[in-house]
């Protein structure tokens, strides 16, 4: 069976007419029909009734043409693959990302994305896991960088970052004398609560009740930047990864003695969907690289 066939077999099945078929291949009739009859020949039944100008598809014929639909397209996907192999000169990408990380790693990683390749435009979405993963999902972001665990079967994962959550508290506060403090002992103090749809949220629920109490709140839904002002204005505090308090002014890091509060990023991507050259090009950029071999080779 040769892709040309299927070419012909699907142009007459869209048709039903073997001349308009020809005109839309820009084909001579006789052709068509030459290499419609070889395909029945070769699979040994008839794939069209005819009926004087008039054709249907056969049963046989129902059923080959969708997996002709699909044999071609496989066939055009790999042929744009291997096309745009090593032609990074234009294109774009979409990329999300938590607060953190598209305000603490991103923009330097991004400036030296672009050095690299400067034809390709990278989009950049902040938002929570939940929001995100949904995104990703639905095709409106290529990328996305997101907490590790609970991942859907939607997406593939690489590892991207992995850091502690710490306690954010203001330089005036008591804690800020001391370099850690048990989370079971911080029942009065009042937290800072992060938007739903953010993991940080569940995190500083699920670990608050685990050390026994509910926290008692003093700005529910608020982003980062703003709950770090309310952390730095002694009106409360925050669990946070460290990675936000980078340059956080007048902010202090008290690590959580009593539990181990971790996060884990990944990439992700969704799952069997295609991936432009500029977006597997940003992704491949984003992972961490392996470390080179003790004989200075790459593995």
């Amino acid at each position: 069976m040769e892709l040309r066939h299927l070419t012909y077999f699907i142009a007459v099945a869209q048709k039903l007419n073997f001349s308009r078929a020809a005109e839309a291949l820009h084909v001579a009739q006789p052709a068509i029909s030459q290499q419609i009859k070889a395909l029945e020949t070769q699979l040994g039944v008839r794939l069209f009734d005819r009926l004087g100008k008039r054709i249907s598809l056969t049963r046989a014929g129902e059923v080959l043409l969708p997996h002709a639909y699909q044999i071609l397209a496989a066939v055009e996907l790999a042929a744009n693959e291997v096309r745009e192999l090593g032609q990074l000169t234009r294109g774009s990408a979409s990329l999300g990302a938590p607060p953190t990380v598209s305000s603490h790693m991103l923009p330097n990683r991004l400036m030296q994305f672009h050095s690299l390749y400067p034809g390709l435009e990278v989009s950049l979405r902040e938002a929570g896991t939940e929001s995100l993963l949904a995104a990703v999902a639905d095709g409106q972001l290529d990328l996305a960088i997101v907490a590790s665990d609970g991942l859907p079967p939607v997406v593939e994962a690489a590892p991207f970052l992995e850091e502690d959550y710490v306690l954010a508290v203001s330089v005036l506060h008591p804690l800020s004398r001391q370099r850690g403090a048990r989370l079971a002992d911080l029942a009065a103090e009042p937290f800072i609560l992060f938007p739903v749809g953010y993991r940080l949220r569940e995190v500083t629920l699920t670990a608050c009740r685990r050390a026994g109490f509910e926290p008692k709140v003093a700005l529910d839904g608020g982003a980062m930047q703003s709950a770090l002002e309310f952390v730095a204005a002694g009106l409360g505090v925050a669990l946070v990864p460290e990675l936000a308090l980078t340059n956080a002014p007048n902010i202090r890091r008290v690590v959580i003695e009593d539990q181990r509060l971790h996060r884990r990023l990944s990439v992700v991507w969704r799952k069997a969907h295609y991936l432009s050259p500029a977006a597997r090009a940003l992704r491949d950029f984003l992972l961490p690289q392996p470390p080179p071999a003790a004989d200075g080779h790459q593995p």
